[in-house]
């Protein structure tokens, strides 16, 4: 016990004393003589706040404007507090300076891919319950009647191998009245070419049109189009098509017939047969060919891969008048896409609508010749390809197609067609069926690299390296407004 009766140290207790300068610099008064003294759980207690500041949080007092320290960024009040161990600090600001770096390194490959650009295609598919039917396009193989070629070429010189080579010029010009008539006469009708055709046990005349396409590549085609709808078939065919060859042939003079599918409001020319926008089966003689067919459907964006592409909705018939008007001007000046004048006389695989109403059918070879820049005889893939490119015609951005699945064929004798149809026993026939699939494939273009995903990356990169969001942003603005104003009012006192 003290002299007061006050509890003293006990026996064996280090004493510390702790005497307090006067704030003038001079010894401490009585008044601040030693606070008293303190146990070994003070002293212990006294060290661990003097020593091992690495915990401490104790913060100074600091004028309004520093505000740095109130981000929400993770670490960042620790930083900039200047009670905390001064290590501690410095690990903290150099782990934040790292982390801004590699912000830094991924914003920058955001904005790189952001201005790149590109496209990407995504594949899907979806099962249909109706089924509609492609418009079919019927043609024959040879383009024109054996019979009536030979007919009109001169007395002495007609052959059908010489027509195959030659065309036209092995023609004698002065027995029919123009080209026109020529063509009418020589080309095959669907009669002609099929000799029966069924849609889920119909007629195909009893549900649906025919409508004659008159090209230069396959001559006079027909097109079978209708609104009827079919399900699906696991065996058996929606769609059957048999032909036969009326004309007198002999051995290996028989080129088969071409059948076409492509959409229904998509008219058959050779635009649309040289743009690859038809799925084609060649059938040939005494054959018997099924095939499987799907539908593709391609979504494009307007400003997507390519030259870009139209979203009108009757696009493709635009690109096709585009693409005809372009090679009529041509055609009539025998030079790139730039003429005003028209041709000197039509032809009938361009429709009467592009000639001026006083325009009259080609007569002679030569009008023929000059008419079509020589391109009498078919037109040259790679001669259309850079045509298309020249004239600058936008395709659709969407386009229906039809692809082959699966196909197979068998000679005639090797099925039950002649028990079906016995006339066809002593004739050169054919046949198609067409069994449609009920999955539809979906090709749709986006973006490689999206402004949502930019914005979501950036998000990301931030969250992940700082944990930080959008609102950090706000707070960096808010705390450089905030520091700037604090700053100039502080000068402002100073100055006064």
């Amino acid at each position: 016990m003290g002299p007061d009766g006050e509890a003293g140290p006990r026996a064996g207790s280090t004493v510390i004393s702790i005497v307090l300068p006067d704030r003038t610099g001079g010894p401490a008064g009585p008044e601040k003589a030693a606070l008293g003294p303190l146990s070994g759980d003070g002293v212990k207690m006294f060290r661990e706040r003097a020593d091992h500041r690495w915990t401490g949080t104790e913060r100074r007092p600091r004028s309004a404007g520093i505000t740095v320290d109130q981000l929400s960024i993770t670490g960042m009040a620790l930083v900039f507090n200047p009670a905390a161990f001064w290590l501690r600090r410095a690990i903290w600001l150099a782990i934040i300076v790292c982390l801004l770096v590699w912000l830094c390194v991924q914003l920058r490959l955001c904005v790189l891919r952001l201005t790149e650009g590109g496209t990407v295609r995504t594949w899907s598919r979806r099962t249909v319950a109706d089924i509609p039917l492609p418009a079919v396009t019927v043609c024959h193989g040879n383009r024109f009647k054996n019979s009536v070629v030979l007919r009109h070429q001169p007395a002495g010189a007609a052959s059908w191998p010489s027509w195959h080579r030659l065309g036209y010029q092995t023609l004698n010009w002065s027995s029919f009245d123009g080209l026109d008539q020529f063509y009418a006469e020589a080309s095959y009708g669907w009669d002609d070419m099929v000799f029966f055709c069924m849609v889920n046990g119909s007629n195909c005349t009893d549900v649906g049109t025919l409508a004659s396409a008159p090209t230069l590549l396959n001559g006079l085609c027909t097109t079978f189009n209708t609104n009827v709808t079919v399900t699906r078939r696991l065996v058996s065919a929606q769609l059957m098509l048999g032909f036969h060859e009326l004309e007198p042939l002999d051995e290996f003079e028989h080129n088969g017939w071409h059948v076409y599918l492509h959409p229904q409001d998509v008219h058959f020319n050779d635009f649309l047969f040289l743009s690859g926008l038809t799925a084609s089966v060649k059938v040939f003689g005494n054959r018997l060919h099924e095939v499987k067919v799907f539908r593709r459907v391609t979504e494009a964006l307007p400003n997507g891969e390519g030259k870009g592409c139209s979203t009108e909705r009757d696009a493709l018939y635009a690109q096709q008048q585009c693409l005809g008007s372009c090679m009529m001007e041509s055609m009539a000046a025998g030079a790139p896409p730039s003429a005003d004048q028209g041709p000197p006389c039509s032809v009938p695989w361009v429709p009467r609508t592009a000639y001026p109403p006083d325009t009259t059918s080609c007569a002679t070879m030569e009008e023929l010749s000059a008419a079509s820049m020589d391109t009498h005889q078919g037109v040259d893939e790679t001669a259309f390809l850079s045509w298309t490119a020249e004239c600058q015609c936008a395709p659709p951005c969407r386009a229906d197609q039809y692809q082959l699945e699966e196909h197979e064929k068998w000679h005639a004798e090797e099925t039950s067609i002649y028990l079906s149809y016995p006339e066809a026993r002593n004739a050169t026939i054919g046949a198609v069926m067409l069994r449609l699939s009920d999955v539809e494939e979906l090709v749709t273009e986006r973006e490689a690299y999206s402004a949502d995903a930019f914005i979501s990356d950036v998000g990301g990169n931030l969250g992940l390296m700082l944990g930080g969001s959008l609102l950090t942003f706000v707070e960096i603005v808010d705390c450089v407004i905030a520091s700037c104003l604090s700053r100039r009012e502080k000068r402002a006192r100073v100055k006064s």
